[in-house]
């Protein structure tokens, strides 16, 4: 396997296409309804690349998906402590904390993201989250 395919960080050598199939997989188990099987897959993902927040980020948007925004929310801020500089991982934990009701909270995160990388993924799913927050799509403040 030459280094540059490889996974940097990773518990043992993994390439990157070795990495796409176990988070595929977990995936896969997610839309066959399968959660505790993606679940475990994606913590097993998440323990073999210590050192990557794609894991963190597939975790929490598994927990989203499940009803469990806070969950996610710590998924995703684990992925923003692996990749600080990334606006995807902020963007996420804006999308959990709109779902918590939590939107003063949401607004910083998304708007970071916005800077952090202006043109990037990141940027852009805030940007779709803030029109989706002010049209209306999120739950109001839980008291």
């Amino acid at each position: 396997m030459s280094s540059d395919s490889a996974i940097q960080g990773s518990l043992i050598p993994l390439s990157r296409q070795q990495a796409m199939l176990i988070l595929e997989a977990g995936y896969l188990w997610a839309d066959l309804g399968m959660f505790d099987k993606a679940l475990e897959t994606l913590q097993g993902a998440a323990t073999l690349m210590p050192k990557s927040e794609v894991p963190q980020l597939a975790l929490g948007s598994l927990e989203l998906s499940r009803g469990q925004p806070e969950k996610a929310l710590q998924a995703f801020r684990a992925a923003q402590k692996l990749a600080p500089r990334s606006g995807l991982p902020r963007a996420n934990a804006g999308e959990a904390l709109l779902f918590m009701g939590k939107a003063a909270e949401a607004l910083k995160e998304l708007k970071a993201a916005q800077e952090l990388e202006p043109s990037g993924d990141g940027a852009k799913l805030a940007e779709a989250l803030l029109q989706a927050h002010e049209a209306g799509a999120f739950p109001a403040k839980k008291k």
